[in-house]
């Protein structure tokens, strides 16, 4: 059985990612009497980058969402004005609410169909449960020039509201350096900061956008390498229709016919066709019985043609992995059913226990599979949510990190942490070796963050030492200190 091939594992790999814990993104708002704008940095490891349009539906207003391939919206900006954007990294405290509904799919995009107002964000997020806050926060803004933090801590909800210029991220140092001067609220003045806030490494920064929430201009870069600047507006790529570009070709695309939407990037990709009049149960019956012997590890041989037989059969640990992670399958409905040269097509909406998943299945003459594939998957919240042993507490010394070149950086020091009362610690020290307790120091250049990150974690209570050097100052100079870790209390911003 073929459903994780492919598809179904790189699709489960993004909407199951978990995010390690370091910031990812800069997002902030730029605000004054007249003007409100919207401003971020995409921060990722996929160059798969694309901007799309949907127009407004039934009880939906019309948008456009930023992000990558996946079709999955990182942040966007609807007709009345309201955007957003998230920033992943964090750890807390956060439960499943069976009393409220499970937001389907992407709660920004969710929020943004149906919301004209920061207020009105807030109600959505209150009355409906989205498992990512215990790893994420969501910024949003609206034409007033409003915004909210939204995030978890403790287990609870916890908003912050105001109406002045703010933001937060990877690059919360720059950007609260820049704020403080109080910035004019111009595209050039929040571009210079999303220049100043752009990370480096693998998770570099992708893209960045500035969204008008008054006149529904962008201002996308998609190649932050280039600086060039592409401006497009709402209203006018509404008026075209369900449309996407690719972000670094979209200087030549904007001269193209609009590209038709894939399924991905539907409202609720899996809801795009209809359950219609299942004229061949046998068939039906026949592709459950093989989804159930995929998940047991008992796939037969005779059931698929030779030629895809060999394709799947050394991949039949990772098959059975993949249909468990999805859960007991509780529904199959038949929603498309063709002929392509002498082969049977079949589409069905599958309805897991843990997620909803669109299949397309081609078989033969003699019943055999000659190939299938995943093409939308969407993931039940309470599947999102890790088991509550792996929620820990967040243990370290409060710094956050970014890289540099060779360098991991000490980008902010959390107040109230082991750093903060260590007065040999500043904000754009660069780390040059870390050490274990009495252990021997192991070098940092060109080291990954992760790795960093893992060296510096470690059970509250016992000791790192790291050798940190001033900007400008030589490796030979850095100077040692000793922190024991802590449990933090992470900001919410």
């Amino acid at each position: 059985m073929g459903i994780p091939l492919r598809n179904l594992a790189l699709m489960l790999a993004w909407v199951l990612f978990t995010s390690a814990r370091v910031p990812a993104c800069t997002i902030f708002v730029l605000t004054d009497t007249n003007h409100a704008l919207f401003c971020n940095n995409e921060d990722w490891s996929d160059p798969q980058t694309r901007i799309w349009f949907l127009p407004a539906g039934e009880g939906c207003f019309g948008a456009v969402y930023v992000g990558f391939e996946n079709g999955y919206a990182q942040g966007g900006l609807n007709t009345e004005g309201l955007a957003f954007d998230w920033v992943s990294g964090y750890t807390e405290k956060w439960a499943l609410d069976r009393n409220l509904p499970e937001v389907r799919y992407n709660s920004g995009q969710r929020m943004l169909e149906t919301c004209t107002m920061v207020d009105q964000a807030v109600a959505f997020f209150r009355s409906h449960f989205e498992s990512g806050f215990w790893r994420a926060k969501i910024l949003v803004a609206d034409r007033s020039g409003a915004s909210v933090i939204i995030g978890a801590r403790d287990g609870k909800l916890v908003v912050e509201r105001d109406d002045q210029c703010r933001g937060f991220g990877a690059g919360q140092q720059p950007l609260d350096v820049a704020l403080a001067k109080h910035p004019k609220v111009t595209v050039a003045e929040g571009f210079e900061i999303l220049r100043d806030c752009r990370s480096s490494g693998e998770y570099a920064t992708k893209y960045s956008n500035i969204f008008d929430l008054k006149s529904g201009d962008i201002f996308l870069y998609p190649v932050p390498a280039d600086d060039d600047e592409v401006k497009l507006n709402l209203a006018a790529e509404l008026k075209k229709g369900s449309h996407y570009y690719e972000m670094p070709k979209i200087q030549e695309q904007l001269a193209l016919a609009p590209l038709p939407l894939p399924l991905t990037m539907e409202r609720i990709p899996v809801d795009k066709y209809k359950p219609m009049a299942d004229k061949e149960p046998e068939v039906t019956a026949h592709l459950r019985a093989m989804i159930r012997d995929a998940g047991a590890g008992t796939a037969h041989p005779e059931d698929f043609t030779a030629e895809y037989w060999k394709e799947l059969s050394p991949k039949q640990k990772e098959i059975q992995d993949s249909v468990k992670r999805l859960g007991d399958l509780t529904a199959v409905a038949l929603v498309d059913r063709s002929d392509d040269h002498g082969q049977r097509v079949y589409r069905y909406r599958l309805e897991f226990a843990n997620a909803i998943v669109l299949q397309r299945f081609v078989l033969n003459a003699q019943n055999q599979m000659v190939t299938n594939g995943t093409e939308a998957v969407e993931m039940k919240q309470h599947a999102l949510m890790p088991p509550a042993q792996d929620i820990k507490p967040y243990v370290g010394i409060g710094i956050m990190l970014r890289e540099d070149k060779s360098y991991i950086i000490i980008q902010e020091i959390i107040p109230g942490s082991p750093a903060a009362g260590e007065k040999d610690i500043h904000a754009d020290d660069r780390i040059v070796s870390i050490a274990q307790g009495d252990g021997p120091a192991v070098d940092a250049k060109d080291m990954k963050s992760a790795k960093v990150i893992e060296l510096i974690r470690g059970q509250a209570g016992t000791t790192v030492r790291l050798k940190i050097a001033s900007p400008g100052e030589d490796d030979a100079h850095a100077r040692a200190v000793s922190i024991v870790r802590a449990e933090l209390k992470m900001p919410l911003h």
